[in-house]
């Protein structure tokens, strides 16, 4: 299904329904196998090691929206996220370009609401891609791609029934593959790999998974993303179908949210205290005692921080939570 997107200014209220997912669209296996379908000779990369890298910070607010997040980030730091009231249900999705004074919409016109959680690299036209929930004359939540200004709406058919289906897209590459979600009929997530010119879908499989979320690929097709096993909830790294644990070392919980080229991997990290702290991971494929972390938090942040976003140039894109319980969108470029 295609239809136009509209890409105008906007004011529009309503409530941001992001960070990663919706949990009320929280979404088995494809027949394809993710060894099939992903493009091998991934180059080899080597491990940087450095001192910890400092941020100039800017917060990234629509004027008149008090919930903002900001998604995702490409290598010329153009910008996708959503934004809305905090009160209403309601979400609109935008996207910007730097130095991020003004935002053009990305609205489906009788969707109860729309996401944009990514936006390609591509040196012509990008490719934004997202979700929308309650498409007009659709049940569920149907995954997006907007090309050269027409949506195309996406569907594992693998989903549940009903206005519980649920197929979301969160992270999309250079070469027309994307990743998320659909949510079975019992009510779980099973990760996906979309091939998007065929529209084909490929389930991934972590070890121990009861739910899961791809939330990353990078320009060779490696994916990140996050799996709830029966004690707990951790990222994952998969390179041509073989799976490495992403767990920030003492944290209750881990969801990794990005990946760029160097197979950096951005996301958060929940502490003993239930508060939230971004981080990113160097050296995914490494043991644990040689892999390279980096805690972040967004200097303006009191309650909260969420990175949603890494590009190759180490630019970081998220959210983060004031003092007042306030959230803001931001992007973070290295010092």
């Amino acid at each position: 299904m295609e239809r136009e997107s509209n890409m105008d200014s906007w004011r529009l209220p309503s409530l941001l329904l992001c960070g990663v997912a919706l949990s009320s669209c929280s979404g088995a296996g494809s027949s394809f196998s993710s060894s099939n379908l992903l493009p091998q000779g991934h180059a080899v990369r080597s491990l940087v090691r450095s001192a910890a890298v400092t941020y100039t910070y800017q917060t990234v607010d629509e004027t008149g929206l008090t919930t903002n997040a900001v998604n995702g980030i490409n290598n010329s730091s153009e910008i996708v996220g959503a934004a809305g009231t905090g009160v209403s249900g309601l979400s609109v999705g935008y996207s910007a370009t730097p130095p991020y004074g003004s935002f053009a919409s990305i609205t489906d016109f009788g969707s109860v609401a729309t996401v944009a959680t990514s936006i390609s690299s591509s040196s012509t036209t990008p490719i934004i891609a997202g979700y929308v929930v309650g498409p007009p004359q659709l049940r569920g939540t149907w995954g997006f791609v907007i090309f050269n200004g027409l949506m195309s709406l996406f569907k594992d058919r693998k989903e549940g029934t009903g206005n519980g289906a649920a197929t979301e897209i969160l992270g999309i590459n250079n070469s027309d593959f994307a990743v998320g979600f659909y949510t079975t009929g019992s009510g779980g997530n099973i990760p996906i790999v979309i091939d998007i010119p065929n529209k084909k879908f490929t389930g991934l499989k972590p070890a121990g998974m009861k739910s899961g979320e791809a939330t990353g690929i990078n320009a060779v097709n490696d994916v990140a993303g996050w799996e709830k096993t029966s004690s707990q909830t951790i990222g994952f790294f998969e390179r041509v179908g073989s799976y490495y644990t992403v767990a920030y070392p003492g944290a209750v919980l881990t969801e990794a949210l990005a990946i760029n080229s160097s197979d950096q991997i951005a996301g958060y990290y929940q502490d003993s205290h239930g508060v939230n702290h971004g981080f990113i991971l160097t050296g995914p494929t490494e043991s644990p005692s040689q892999q390279v972390w980096q805690s972040i938090d967004e200097t303006n942040a009191a309650n909260g921080t969420v990175v949603t976003g890494i590009n190759d140039n180490g630019d970081i894109s998220g959210y983060y939570v004031d003092a007042s319980n306030v959230q803001h969108g931001f992007v973070g470029v290295p010092n």
